[in-house]
């Protein structure tokens, strides 16, 4: 609560008993700055007096805390009768818990809600909520709808705030139990990763081992391929003179093994 009439009146709220305490609460209800009444609450020698003897106004006080115009309608012999201006105040905060739970308010709720009868006092209310601070949105008289940008924070009574911290404890848990699986997967996802790098070095190791394998094939093969080469050209060299022999020997042994060495080296 920040204004400054707000602030005054609690001042006042105090030390007034009786009377004055409940003349002080009726002109809280009505005034037009005043929208958190919780505050007042808090007071206990002001609660104290109201529930001793005015606990219909009491009540009427936590209405404006934190119900609405629907609560007040549907169950009055709760509440004092209320003022017109006290009514429109109803009203403003009816406005903006609606606002609070949704951007985009069809007139047809709006009617329903505030209990309004026409579409222009309906709009006339809309902007004196928008003057008041209450909410601050656009008329879209084409659709007949409030967009809203902004509402005002109602209070919040001890109801509403334990069934808020159930459900931010609930919200806690289940973000702990998602932190747990997101760890999880990450672990596991690590231990892949892990295992596809070991598999693809050993992969690598052997792809590397073979080809160390294969070039000293290689290298053995050429030596051997030149050794044999060299072996042909001594043959080849020594052929001429075993095919011609002497030219005075006629001996059939030598020519019979030039043939066998001239088929041993053109033999496939």
């Amino acid at each position: 609560m920040s204004s400054q009439a707000a602030q005054q009146f609690l001042l006042l709220a105090k030390s007034v008993r009786g009377s004055a305490a409940v003349d002080l609460v009726t002109r809280v209800l009505e005034h037009p700055d005043i929208f958190g009444f919780d505050e007042f609450l808090r007071l206990e020698p002001l609660v104290k007096s109201l529930t001793a003897d005015h606990i219909q106004l009491l009540s009427t006080l936590e209405l404006f805390a934190y119900g609405t115009l629907p609560d007040y309608e549907s169950n009055r012999d709760r509440f004092i009768t209320l003022s017109p201006l006290a009514r429109r105040k109803l009203q403003l905060l009816t406005l903006a818990s609606l606002a609070v739970h949704a951007r985009m308010l069809p007139y047809t709720l709006l009617l329903k809600q505030l209990q309004i009868e026409s579409v222009r006092e309906l709009e006339d209310l809309i902007i004196d909520g928008i003057y008041a601070q209450v909410i601050r949105g656009k008329l879209d008289q084409l659709n007949e709808r409030l967009n809203v940008e902004y509402a005002i924070a109602r209070d919040i009574n001890s109801v509403a705030f334990d069934r808020m911290e159930d459900v931010l404890d609930k919200w806690c848990k289940n973000c702990s139990a998602l932190l747990n699986v997101l760890k999880y997967e990450a672990t596991k996802a690590n231990e892949q990763k892990k295992k596809a790098l070991d598999e693809q070095d050993k992969y690598d190791k052997e792809m590397l081992s073979m080809i160390k394998i294969v070039d000293l094939q290689a290298q053995s093969g050429g030596r051997r391929d030149n050794n044999e080469n060299n072996n042909n050209s001594s043959t080849l060299q020594g052929l001429p003179s075993m095919l011609s022999g002497n030219a005075d020997s006629k001996q059939g042994g030598t020519k019979k093994t030039a043939r066998l060495a001239a088929k041993r080296f053109f033999r496939p």
